[in-house]
Parts: structure tokens; C-alpha cells; sequence
């Protein structure tokens, strides 16, 4: 008995210096696209940090750099099909840099520099599909300059996770940035002249299945016409699990100020998963300035080894009646 207890003991130990161990991330994304008359070529390079300070508190950081071989894109489609477009090279942004305290295992706390992408439409489901609407409804993040890919802003951010709920809330500056010097960088928190940011968002998980029900709030007048005021946005989806590896997807987000760019987004898809091979479509429409936008994406992601992935994927763009496809092939390497 005395031996066990010394090695429980031994085990312990152990245990709390691997909680303080710092842990960190290189990740590399090339992305070829075509409409099948010219070629466009993104590259994304992130790097990533968690480094305990105790065992309640660590310091995150993480920065992104993105070169592509053209700034006009290739189809004139509203949303953007690719998440990884920015249409511009960015050398280096931080998108994560603050501290987090772990107030218990099921509450923690985090005060800096963050993207709402970090913590927000990341589920599962969504996080398949290369269309930039999937990592955020553009009811919610098309109707002001929030700190969303490729943009940061200061904030705070609450969450709460346990095995069957998650809670989360954030505040942040209304517009975001990528610039680390200048009048408008990523450290400016200016509510006066920015607005503020604010979202919140529910999850219950089930059986394999996610629901998710959030709201968020800006006061920016983006178009500088009507001025500041309250402008609120809600959102829902789900991932319905149907069967061994099989999910529906169901999606829908409204704003509710008449002065935004972009009032509705619903969307209906699905995915199967088996073994190493992810496969979904995912079927959205959309109004933004007045303009109607079908979406289709067809995707499939392969996982080759741990650290290497490959995704095709194809879509359909019907916008204001005109309808372009885009093919696309993304690399993947995580270390």
C-alpha cells in the first residue's frame, strides 16, 4: 500500500508539471483556386502559443501571415467562398495574444487581443466547408468591421464548458484591425470613436448531436448614414447527428436593423465522416445589398498522415442571376 500511495504520489507530480508545460502550434495552408479560365494561390502561415504562468493562469498568443498571387478575385460572388481570402498580403498579425485564468475546469476568462472566429461558428460541421459564411453568418460579421478573419480587436471573452452546455460572451472594440502601429492597430480600444462588439451563445450537446442558439450587437454605422445606434443580429444552427458518421447541418441568422448590409443567411447541408475521409455539401442564400446570392459547396477533406490534409472542393455561385463555379484544393500541414 505504501508503494502505490508513493507512486500515485510520483504520478501527481507529474501530472501538474505536464499542466505547466508549454504547448505550441506551426501550421502552413496552400489553397489553389480556379474559376477554369485563371488560377489564383493563397498561402497561410500561423503559429500559435499556450504557455502556463500557473496553474490557474496562461499567456495565449498567435499570429498569421498570409501571401496570395492576386488582390482581385476571381469571381464576383457577395460572401467569399474561400475563408482564407483577405485579397491583400498581410506579413504578420497577432489574432491571439492575452491572458486566460482558468478559474475552475468548467470557467475561464480571457483579456486581450482575439478573434471572435477563435471561439464562434468553429463547430464541427462547420469548420468543413471552405466558405467564408460557415466561420461566420454574414448577417452577423458583413455588417461592420468586427474582429473576424483577418481582423483582431481587444476584448474580453467568458467561457463556460461542461459536458453537455457551453456558455460563452464576449466583448470587444467595434472594429478590428491587423496592424500593429498606426491610429488603427490591434491594440486600440476605442469605444468612443469604434462602438463596441458583443456576442453571446448556448450550446447543448446530445448524443453526438450540437445546438446552437447566439446574439450579438454592434452600435457602428457602417455606412455613415443613419449613425450610431443598437444594431442586434441573432443566430441559430445545428449539427444533427443521423446516423454512424452521418450529420445534418441547418443554419439561420437574422439582423435586425433596416440599415444593414445584409439582414438574412439561411443554410441546410450535411456531412458523413468514415475513417480518415470527411465528406459534405452545404447550400446557403443570402441578400446583401439588395443582392440575392445562391451558394453551394461540395467538399471533401482527406487526412493523409496526423499532419497532412488535402481538400478539394467545388462551388456553385449563383449572384444576381449570374452563376460562376470555382474549383479549389487546399493543403493542410499542422505540427
Amino acid at each position: 500500500m505504501v508503494l502505490f500511495g508513493m507512486n500515485h504520489e510520483l504520478w501527481a507530480q507529474d501530472a501538474d508539471s505536464n499542466k505547466l508545460r508549454p504547448e505550441f502550434g506551426v501550421a502552413y495552408t496552400s489553397e489553389l483556386q480556379t474559376n477554369f479560365k485563371e488560377a489564383r494561390w493563397n498561402n497561410l502561415f500561423e503559429l500559435s502559443a499556450n504557455i502556463p504562468l500557473s496553474n490557474k493562469v496562461s499567456f495565449d498568443i498567435a499570429s498569421m501571415s498570409l501571401f496570395t498571387s492576386a488582390m482581385e478575385p476571381l469571381i464576383p460572388d457577395l460572401q467569399g467562398f474561400s475563408n482564407m481570402d483577405a485579397y491583400q498580403d498581410i506579413r504578420f498579425a497577432l489574432t491571439v495574444a492575452g491572458f486566460t485564468w482558468h478559474i475552475n475546469d468548467e470557467h475561464s476568462l480571457f483579456a486581450g487581443i482575439r478573434r471572435i472566429d477563435e471561439d464562434y461558428f468553429c463547430s464541427d460541421g462547420l469548420a468543413l466547408f471552405t466558405n467564408s459564411s460557415c466561420g461566420g453568418f454574414p448577417s452577423v460579421t458583413g455588417n461592420s468591421l468586427i474582429p473576424t478573419y483577418p481582423y483582431a480587436a481587444m476584448g474580453i471573452h467568458y467561457a463556460y464548458d461542461s459536458e453537455t452546455w457551453g456558455v460563452q460572451a464576449s466583448v470587444y472594440n467595434g472594429m478590428g484591425s491587423y496592424e500593429l502601429t498606426g491610429q488603427y492597430n490591434v491594440f486600440r480600444f476605442c469605444p468612443k470613436d469604434d462602438g463596441i462588439f458583443a456576442l453571446g451563445q448556448i450550446e447543448y450537446r446530445h448524443k453526438g448531436s450540437h445546438y446552437f442558439l447566439g446574439a450579438s450587437m454592434h452600435d457602428l454605422d457602417l455606412l455613415e448614414i443613419v449613425g450610431r445606434k443598437i444594431r442586434p443580429a441573432v443566430w441559430t444552427y445545428a449539427e444533427q447527428a443521423v446516423g454512424t458518421g452521418f450529420t445534418l447541418i441547418g443554419a439561420y441568422s437574422h439582423a435586425f436593423s433596416d440599415d444593414e448590409l445584409c439582414k438574412n443567411f439561411v443554410g441546410i447541408g450535411g456531412k458523413y465522416a468514415c475513417k480518415n475521409v470527411e465528406m459534405g455539401i452545404f447550400t446557403d442564400y443570402t441578400n446583401i445589398i439588395e443582392i440575392d446570392e445562391w451558394a453551394t459547396e461540395l467538399t471533401c477533406n482527406i487526412t493523409i498522415t496526423d499532419h497532412l490534409s488535402l481538400q478539394p472542393a467545388l462551388h456553385i455561385i449563383n449572384t444576381d442571376g449570374e452563376t460562376n463555379c470555382v474549383g479549389m484544393l487546399r493543403l493542410g500541414i499542422n505540427l
